[in-house]
């Protein structure tokens, strides 16, 4: 059994728990995986949670290459969003526990912070290459398009947990949050960005 399937195979009991603390028999025991072949690759369960949030990084990075390209359209960042979301649920655990895990686990928090710098330059991009197309407005203050992208990024990392706040685990509301976080861009489309965002939720 190679490291990606035991994270295959205990991601489902590891999402069971919620915010509540792991305890690696139980998962191994469910997972129906023995010690032995877990600690040929893993030292316990917060490298299993640092490989695990490699994984939804790499996934992450996968998708967030489609927003940072020459030409882009409103369309297809919305698309990523939704699909960007459907990939935090199935790494739910890591995205509910984000905050208590950066501050525990250093492998994670320096992950974290080299996705959230990349995140930023590409979505700064797009935002410049939609100015060129014409559907945003120039930068009203210098730094403006890094502050929304700053906006964009907390509340697609903290979406789930309000989620499950509001709604419950059992109604996860991806169509709602992907719409919320889309609006975040209204104030600085121009007539044909608006357009152009209409047509969007128009086939969405």
């Amino acid at each position: 059994m190679k490291p990606d399937e035991i994270i295959k195979k205990t991601l489902p009991f590891i999402n069971e728990h919620d915010c509540r603390p792991l305890q690696l028999e139980y998962l191994l025991e469910k997972a129906d995986i023995s010690s032995d072949v877990f600690f040929q690759y893993f030292a316990g369960v917060d490298d299993l949670l640092s490989e695990a949030f490699s994984q939804l990084c790499e996934g992450a990075n996968a998708l967030a290459e489609e927003i940072d390209q020459p030409s882009f359209s409103l369309e297809k960042l919305f698309r990523v969003i939704v699909r960007i979301f459907k990939l935090q649920f199935r790494y739910r655990y890591l995205m509910v526990n984000l905050t208590n895990l950066i501050q525990s686990n250093e492998t994670i928090k320096d992950k974290y912070l080299e996705l959230t710098a990349l995140r930023k330059a590409q979505f700064i991009h797009l935002f410049s290459t939609l100015e060129k197309e014409g559907y945003f407005y120039k930068e009203k203050f210098p730094g403006n398009f890094e502050n929304l992208s700053v906006q964009i990024m907390m509340l697609s990392d903290y979406w789930l947990s309000h989620n499950l706040a509001v709604f419950g685990a059992n109604d996860i509301q991806f169509s709602y949050y992907s719409k919320l976080i889309f609006s975040t861009v209204l104030p600085y489309l121009t007539d044909k960005g608006l357009d152009a965002f209409k047509n969007t939720l128009d086939y969405n």
